[in-house]
This record gives structure tokens, C-alpha cells and sequence, in this order.
């Protein structure tokens, strides 16, 4: 029979909690390859109050969210358990953002399990849908790996990224001088620090301290930053960046689709993301791409289209 999962059973199945926990209840097949999951979307929710202030929308990396957890719970029924192993989110492919997302809508999210690899990953078929139509869909990939066992480094033994010493120079900007050119609000203002906003090149680098008192880890067991949010903290950047050129201010930029993203590595409390982008708008519409740096290592990588709109209407 199939099995329904609710919302505290999830919370136990995926140690995860409000506020990274986006599905309210779930079931699975009773052959373990699918499952559909709901998630009520409330004005209440606080991601809402910076995203965006006045024009609540349900930020696409949720909508990730959601569906790598419902991939998740079928992923733990179907692979094999290894002790001392963790399961991440390792590749989005062509994940296509369709319709918003909007307070007061039921997010519906169903995942299918296509392939199950030798290396312990396996791929899911995904998407979202609502009362208005498909919302998002594409492909993810997890994997059950061995967690990294980062001792701490001593602040002076800790390497640079290769992105340090060439912005060391330039014009600083910090999150509030962000809030001049992106609508994003905490709690989901995801940039700490950003060089190079206003420059005329494609190129743009961005920090992002990892703290145990931040708003999204409190909802992880494992402490770790949510590697779905990797990519909206390079988008934010992107964004930033992109809106800073005096054609743009005052409008919006939106992603449209995520492109590529592959996950290596974690980022957990004392790490400092470094963010190297590279935006190349053509009018309306344009690409981007971001490596996402600890220290000397490359955790993460992603590529995405956006488009630029008059305003949030």
C-alpha cells in the first residue's frame, strides 16, 4: 500500500524543520518509485516578508526545495542505507520556472525516480504544479555520500580563493547598500558582501558568511547551508549586478531556469562563501554562471537564464 508521511513523520524522516521543510505531508507508492507530497503556501510564512515585501512570491529555489525532499523520502525507501553516509542534492538539469507561486495556493510536488546508479546517486523527474498550472519542472540528481570531516582551520593557515586577490581593490558594497538595486529583503537577502556591482564587465564576486544563527539552518539537523540556496545567493549576486547598470534600476530581474547546477562539497557555520559570477545580458533576457568557493575549494557551480521585467507587476 502506499505509505502517507505526515508532517512530523517528515520531520523525523528528513531531519529537516520549518524553515526549510516545504512539504506539509506526502505519500509514496507502494512500489517506492514515486511520490506526491502538498505543501500549503500561507502569507504567514516569513520567507514571504523578503520576497518580496508587497509582492509575496514563493522563491524558485523552494519550489527546489520541495521537490529534492520528496526525492529524498523516495531515495532513502529504494537505496540502500550505509552507515556513516549522508544524502545531497548533487545536479539540477533544465529545471524550468513556468508560473509563481503565490500565498494562498496549494503547491503540489511530484517526483519519479528514473535511474539508479552504482555510485549510490539517482535521478528524479520532478515538478510543481498549483490551482493556476504547472509551475516548475526538470531533472535532480542525489547522492548518499560520506560527510567531509573539515576540522577547523586556524584563520591564518587558511588558503584564498583564486577570486581574492583580484577584488581585493575594488568598490565594496554591502548588504544594505544591495537593498539599493534588489527587492530582496531579510530574512531572504542572501549576500553579505558584494565587489564589483557597478562595474561594466560581465565579471562580479560576492560573500556569504555561514552562521549557525542563521534563519534557514535553524531547519536542518545536519547544520549544513542548503544547497539549494547556493544558487539563489549567486542569483541574488547576478541580480545585483545586472540591475546596478544604469539601464536597469528600478527594474526586476527573475530567473528563469536553472540551467546546470552540480554540487561537491557543503558549506556549514564558520564557512565564508565566496561567490565568482559572470552575467551577460542581451536586452531583455540573459545568462549567467557562478562558482561557489570555501577557501581554495569549489563546492558548487551553476549556470542560469533571467529575464529583466519593468517592475514586479
Amino acid at each position: 500500500m502506499p505509505k502517507l508521511y505526515s508532517y512530523n513523520q517528515l520531520v523525523q524522516a528528513l531531519e529537516l524543520t520549518s524553515p526549510i521543510l516545504m512539504i506539509d505531508e506526502a505519500l509514496v507508492a507502494d512500489d517506492c518509485l514515486s511520490g506526491k507530497a502538498s505543501k500549503l503556501m500561507s502569507i504567514n510564512e516569513p520567507v514571504f516578508m523578503g520576497h518580496f515585501p508587497g509582492h509575496p512570491i514563493t522563491p524558485g529555489v523552494l519550489q527546489l526545495a520541495a521537490m529534492a525532499q520528496l526525492s529524498n523520502l523516495i531515495f532513502r525507501l529504494t537505496v540502500p542505507v550505509i552507515a556513516g553516509t549522508t544524502i545531497m542534492l548533487r545536479h539540477v538539469h533544465r529545471l524550468k520556472f513556468r508560473k509563481p507561486v503565490m500565498p494562498g495556493m496549494r503547491l503540489m510536488v511530484e517526483s519519479k525516480l528514473l535511474e539508479r546508479r552504482a555510485n549510490h546517486e539517482a535521478d528524479f523527474q520532478v515538478t510543481c504544479t498549483t490551482e493556476a498550472g504547472l509551475a516548475s519542472s526538470g531533472t535532480i540528481t542525489l547522492a548518499r555520500v560520506s560527510p567531509t570531516l573539515q576540522e577547523a582551520i586556524p584563520m591564518d593557515e587558511r588558503k584564498p580563493s583564486p577570486w581574492a586577490e583580484k577584488w581585493s581593490s575594488d568598490e565594496q558594497f554591502t548588504a544594505i547598500d544591495l537593498m539599493k538595486y534588489l527587492p530582496h529583503r531579510p530574512p531572504f537577502l542572501l549576500i553579505d558582501h558584494a565587489v564589483g556591482i557597478c562595474n561594466q564587465d560581465t565579471d562580479v564576486c560576492g560573500y556569504k558568511n555561514i552562521t549557525g544563527n542563521d534563519f534557514f539552518l535553524a531547519g536542518d539537523a545536519s547544520g549544513c547551508y542548503p544547497s539549494e540556496l547556493l544558487i539563489e545567493t549567486g542569483a541574488q549576486l547576478g541580480c545585483a549586478h545586472v540591475l546596478a547598470q544604469p539601464e536597469n534600476i528600478g527594474h526586476l530581474g527573475i530567473f528563469l531556469c536553472i540551467d546546470e547546477a552540480h554540487f561537491y562539497e557543503q558549506a556549514r557555520p564558520g564557512d565564508q562563501l565566496v561567490i565568482h559570477g559572470n552575467c551577460a545580458p542581451t536586452g531583455r533576457a540573459g545568462v549567467a554562471s557562478g562558482d561557489f568557493w570555501i577557501d581554495d575549494r569549489k563546492i558548487a557551480e551553476c549556470s542560469l537564464k533571467f529575464v529583466i521585467l519593468p517592475s514586479i507587476e
